[in-house]
């Protein structure tokens, strides 16, 4: 019988279905033999009796049947087994009823007999059991195996119920080979396959010991006849002394080998295991390593500085746990706590912990620092607001006994510092330095605005959500409220009518500044406001333009300013 000498349990399975395939071969060879009358293709060899043309079928059945199961497809397997059951049990009650072995075209008694045992075998191995199938399967091989060999060394010692044909035996040594190969991962046959070394040994050391057994007992079968009797036993006793003698020679040198590999192997892992505590034991990163309970079972040179014997975060059982700030002592840590798992059950957890001490102190002095910005930014603002709100009472106090057109003048330019004063007072008011809330701003200059021009039947509507830097706001500021200035004083002649601010856009920006009053006079086209809003606009890197249909509009495209520095 042979056994495997396959490396993995992949190589177990493509045996199979190559047997399997050879098995449909040789089968086809033995009914071809029969249709062309040649007897060597029948089996008509060694003095043995042809293959019956049902038992070559037969035999194509069983491998087709262990090819569809290689391939994981199992009912066919179960039909082919029941059929073999059904038919060679009718068979061997023949035989039994009449008491006559003529076999006619019917497989003979043993051949009936093993495809019982497969017939068994294909069901149970389509139910997923594989002990009693590969037993089995071994019984079969090794009756097999005896005719086989009795052949070759010209034995003639078998019972009529036990001829078999030598092409017989040959395909059910083959059968009984893709079968202990098609599940060689399970059942009786398992150690032969495993990747340790005795699976290994087991797969070198059987095959060449079956092999050399059946050599030596038809050399001695072969040469008895032409010496004096008893030499033959006495020849295969010395003969198997030595094959065991090689074979333990062998094992030894083996068994050496991986020995020798097993202490490199356990020195090696004795020096990884030293490199690596070592490595965590010189970490920066406090260690810990907790049990299923949450105790400190292992602890890096770091983790014992901190003199702690339990970390005081509730552990994950399911997902990794970041520790953002944990306070030990004066110091303050974070890190992770990992839960470790074995074999899908919760074994315990890894703790690191990193010293962010000194970034919590940095962070402090950034806040602080921050914070003494902002006071500081806040008292500028606040100073340059009241510096501005002083050049408003001077220009008012100047404007007093001014003739009309001077005081015209000044109550523009305070207007114009008083936009800006309003900008400063907006920043100091909401203590975000970062920007101008423009809806706030243009909010207040409007109520500044009605107030100084005494124009409290003119509504106003503001439409904004955009915040600007103080490089964009202060010009843009100055715009609108010369814009609004405009309106107020030429747009409403009877002081009745709507202003609208609207400010929208995402990355280039519109400012509209509608009125529906008397529309765009000359005096408004040559004057200073106008001039002055084509300034400011040229300042914002804008496109400035004018309509007048049903009222006055003033729109703006421009982008925000990037800050630039001056020193």
């Amino acid at each position: 019988m042979i056994f495997l000498v396959s490396k993995s349990e992949a190589f177990a399975r493509r045996l199979s279905f190559l047997v399997s395939i050879l098995i449909i071969i040789f089968s086809l060879i033995i009914l071809a033999g029969w249709f062309l009358g040649n007897t060597f293709m029948k089996g008509e060899v060694l003095g043995s009796a042809p293959v019956q043309p049902v038992t070559a079928v037969i035999f194509m059945v069983l491998a087709a049947s262990l090819i569809m199961l290689s391939r994981d497809v199992k009912l066919p397997a179960v039909y082919a087994g029941v059929f073999f059951l059904v038919f060679y049990t009718l068979t061997l009650a023949g035989y039994l009823d009449t008491g006559s072995l003529e076999y006619g075209v019917n497989s003979r008694f043993i051949t009936s007999i093993i495809f019982i045992a497969y017939g068994l075998i294909l069901i149970l191995l389509a139910s997923s059991r594989y002990i009693l199938p590969q037993i089995l399967t071994l019984i079969c091989g090794s009756v097999a195996y005896c005719v086989f060999t009795g052949y070759i060394g010209g034995v003639d010692v078998y019972s009529t119920y036990f001829m078999m044909a030598f092409y017989t035996a040959t395909l059910h040594i083959l059968s009984c080979t893709a079968i202990l190969s098609l599940y060689a991962e399970d059942g009786v046959m398992a150690p032969l396959h495993r990747s340790f070394s005795e699976g290994r040994l087991a797969r070198i050391i059987l095959p060449i010991m079956i092999i050399c057994i059946t050599i030596l007992g038809i050399l001695t079968l072969r040469i008895e006849p032409a010496l004096f009797p008893g030499f033959g036993v006495i020849f295969m006793m010395g003969m198997m002394a030595s094959l065991i003698i090689i074979s333990v020679v062998f094992l030894a040198e083996e068994l050496s080998g991986i020995d020798d590999k097993k202490v490199k192997y356990q020195e090696a892992l004795i020096e990884a295991r030293r490199f690596f505590r070592n490595v965590v034991e010189n970490l920066g990163e406090a260690i810990a390593v907790l049990d299923h309970d949450g105790n400190m079972i292992y602890r890096n040179r770091a983790m014992k500085e901190l003199e702690v014997d339990e970390i005081p975060v509730e552990p994950s059982h399911r997902e990794p746990l970041m520790i953002e700030r944990l306070r030990i002592g004066d110091c303050y840590y974070m890190g992770w706590m990992i839960p470790m798992y074995t074999d899908g059950d919760f074994r315990g957890s890894m703790v690191s912990l990193t010293d962010i001490t000194d970034l919590i102190r940095t962070q402090r002095s950034l806040e602080d620092a921050l914070t003494e910005r902002d006071a500081l930014l806040s008292e500028v603002h606040h100073r340059v607001k009241n510096n501005l709100q002083i050049i408003i009472s001077l220009l008012n106090i100047q404007s007093i006994g001014a003739d009309e057109a001077v005081k015209s003048v000044l109550t523009d330019a305070q207007n114009r510092v008083r936009a800006m004063a309003i900008l400063h007072e907006t920043i100091y008011d909401t203590g975000d330095f970062t920007g101008v809330d423009m809806e706030s701003f243009i909010t207040r200059l409007i109520e500044r605005l009605r107030g100084a021009f005494d124009e409290y039947g003119v509504e106003f509507s503001v439409e904004t959500d955009i915040r600007l830097n103080l490089e964009t706001a202060i010009p843009l500021g100055l715009l609108i409220n010369e814009a609004v200035t405009n309106s107020i004083r030429h747009a409403f002649p009877d002081g009745r009518g709507h202003i609208r601010v609207k400010l929208k856009g995402d990355g280039l920006l519109r400012l509209t500044v509608t009125d529906d009053g008397a529309g765009l006079g000359a005096e408004y086209r040559e004057g200073v406001g106008m001039s002055l809003m084509k300034a400011l606009a040229d300042q914002l890197d804008g496109e400035l333009r004018f309509e007048s249909d049903e009222g006055t509009a003033v729109i703006l495209e421009f982008r925000e300013l990037k800050y630039r520095k001056r020193i």
